[in-house]
């Protein structure tokens, strides 16, 4: 099947009237703000809108309507609403994923690089900064009128997936539609903040830990580090909210690849990737993962010494070669 335009994701819309918005698996700032944008327009609309998440929605955070989204890990009924997935391909929904792909009626909108994927509507641009981009323009499209709570939802999304507008994918038009958004009332400081200054006591002294045993190899060029289940206890640190460790591994002046091994819980290992030119997207889906070209990630299961070694052997391979190695772990 071919993929939809966005004005075909809008007549959908146009013509459903209950909905389900759901995101990815520990979901972040794009993810969160990508639902609450879309489920702020479609009340706006008339329509009848939940957000279900399977995964805790972070603390750090205080956009209006984060109370709203419901979290259900396990059991998980789409009934007979139409199921938006948002940032992500519905397998990737987290425990709930079997429930979300049973929904009568589903849509998909994302921006990471992928096939079309499954859904009765599905829009993926990847040349998108954010999904919340995406968003606004479909909100756009559908003449929503925009408001605080929707510009909030909307700016916070793309500060989160532009790194606070210092990654390779910001441009001009990026600019535009966040300049667009603060004429409704957001103060982009606190939200700065929230996304990227605010860590617990704990968080820095395991940070100081986990970058006092950093690694590297290819002169400097592949750098990462493992951080294990009991380490994330003995700092009170909760391992499914940390994956923003990896932007500081990537700050070592020589690094083109940098890599977080994070076990969240006993045998479940999370590996973060960032590049800055190397295509790591292609790497984490030879893994089992997926994402954007210079900013991907997997989760594997298995023992974190054995799973990082594995992964740091393909990436020097893949660094070096350009190529794709076997894949064992």
């Amino acid at each position: 099947m071919a993929m939809n335009s966005l004005q075909d994701v809008a007549q959908y819309l146009r013509e459903q009237d209950d909905f389900i918005v759901v995101g990815h698996e520990n979901p972040d700032p794009d993810c969160l703000g990508s639902m609450l944008g879309l489920y702020f327009g479609l009340k706006q609309l008339g329509k009848q809108c939940r957000m279900v998440s399977a995964d805790p929605v972070p603390t750090d955070l205080s956009w209006p309507g984060l109370d709203v989204i419901e979290h259900i890990p396990v059991g998980f009924e789409p009934g007979t609403s139409c199921v938006i997935v948002v940032d992500c391909e519905p397998e990737r929904t987290g425990s709930i994923s079997e429930d979300v792909k049973r929904a009568q009626r589903l849509v998909n909108i994302d921006h990471h690089q992928r096939g079309r994927g499954v859904g009765d509507v599905v829009y993926v641009e990847p040349s998108e900064a954010a999904t919340a981009m995406i968003i606004y323009r479909l909100l756009l499209e559908l003449e929503v009128a925009f408001d605080r709570n929707i510009a909030v939802a909307l700016y916070g999304g793309i500060l989160g997936d532009t790194g606070g507008f210092r990654h390779a994918n910001t441009n001009s038009e990026v600019f535009f539609v966040a300049g667009e958004l603060l004429q409704y009332g957001v103060d982009p400081a606190p939200m700065a903040r929230e996304i990227f200054s605010s860590q617990s006591l704990g968080f820095l002294r395991l940070l100081g830990v986990a970058l006092s045993n950093l690694q590297t190899s290819q002169d400097g060029k592949l750098v990462w580090v493992s951080v294990s289940y009991d380490q994330f206890l003995a700092f009170d640190v909760d391992p499914g909210n940390s994956d923003h460790l990896v932007s500081f591994v990537r700050m070592l002046d020589t690094a083109e690849i940098a890599m977080v091994f994070r076990e969240v819980n006993p045998g479940e290992i999370r590996v973060g990737l960032r590049a800055h030119n190397t295509d790591v997207g292609s790497l984490a889906r030879h893994i089992g993962g997926g994402g954007h070209k210079l900013a991907s990630g997997a989760t594997i299961l298995g023992d974190l010494h054995e799973v990082s070694e594995a992964v740091v052997a393909t990436a020097e391979h893949f660094y070096l070669t350009g190529e794709l190695n076997e894949w064992h772990r």
